[in-house]
């Protein structure tokens, strides 16, 4: 098994396209869309990362998004999926495991079966989000010790990606088009 970051850009549209498609469902409406919009600009301005676990013949196995902290010390792992016919193997555990030995590495959810999950990948640290339901945990790598230390995590605006699809039309069929195509050539890649 070796861990790679996807570089190539159909490789990575293919990649944050199964992402956002199984993280949020294929029936979400605009979620994935937007989700793929919005990372696809941070990918471009170097603030994300799409990293993914290949098997020995260099199919690959999981597939994660990092986004960078905005002082550049961690990472947040922002997606996370396993393609359909390698679920059950562990091989998520894996990628994330093995990135949290070099990283510091944070995560953050509202569920809790998700965070009992992310804990046994070595985020054990949580923290809950004042009058919210989300906690973030974070690895051993991480020096934070309260969320109020954690520094700001790299974003992009849904409501201006939206904006931006009502605006123009072209920019909507465009970023579609991407999505779809990506979900198409993922295939190739397990």
């Amino acid at each position: 098994m070796k861990i790679s970051y996807i570089t190539e850009s159909r490789d990575r549209d293919a990649c944050l396209a199964m992402l956002c498609a199984s993280v949020f469902g294929r029936e979400a409406g605009l979620a994935p869309l937007v989700e793929f919009a919005g990372v696809s600009r941070l990918l471009e301005q170097e603030s994300a990362r799409i990293v993914a676990l290949f098997d020995d013949n260099r199919k690959l196995c999981s597939v994660a998004l990092l986004t960078l902290e905005v002082e550049g010390r961690g990472v947040a792992l922002r997606l996370l999926a396993t393609p359909e016919k390698k679920r059950g193997r562990g091989h998520g555990r894996r990628l994330v495991t093995r990135l949290g030995e070099s990283t510091a590495m944070r995560v953050t959810t509202a569920d809790p079966r998700l965070e009992a999950f992310f804990t046994t990948f070595g985020l054990a640290r949580w923290y809950r989000h004042a009058g919210s339901d989300l906690r973030t945990g974070f690895n051993e790598r991480s020096s934070v010790d309260a969320l109020s230390q954690a520094p700001e995590v790299v974003n992009f605006q849904e409501d201006a990606v939206l904006r931006a699809f009502k605006r123009d039309p072209a920019v909507f069929e465009r970023y579609k088009t991407r999505f779809a195509e990506g979900l198409e050539h993922f295939n190739t890649l397990t």
